[in-house]
């Protein structure tokens, strides 16, 4: 009779003891998961403020296409489907740069399109 008791109580106390450990595993996951969040939102703010250099055309590209797919690369680490989406939108948007699309106009017309995906990425980053 004390063997059954001692049986039933030590599987109480390991299914309690693992309900813990699940609970406290679902913790550290969405903490690190935030963290996560945090550290690719702060790399892609850095990245959003890229600016080209209209007196380099050649080189202005060339930057662009590295933050272009640094971008890429911060959309593939996220889970987070809304922050992945304003990501590759702020990617796509600054790989757009041509060096024919690089004179005075259509910077300011890309610049101003670049601003709405930086809102678009900010607010994912919420």
């Amino acid at each position: 009779m004390r063997t059954r008791l001692a049986i039933i109580l030590v599987t109480a106390a390991m299914t309690c003891g693992l309900t813990a450990c699940d609970a406290v595993r679902e913790a550290t996951s969405a903490a690190d998961s935030a963290t996560d969040k945090a550290s690719i939102c702060l790399d892609a703010a850095k990245l959003a403020g890229f600016n080209p250099d209209l007196s380099n055309p050649e080189q202005a590209v060339k930057d662009a296409e590295k933050t272009a797919a640094d971008l890429q690369a911060l959309a593939e680490k996220t889970g987070d489907t809304t922050l992945k989406g304003a990501l590759t939108d702020m990617s796509a948007k600054i790989g757009e740069l041509t060096p024919n699309s690089i004179d005075p106009a259509s910077v300011t017309a890309w610049a101003k399109e670049k601003v709405s995906a930086a809102n678009a990425l900010t607010q994912a980053c919420l």
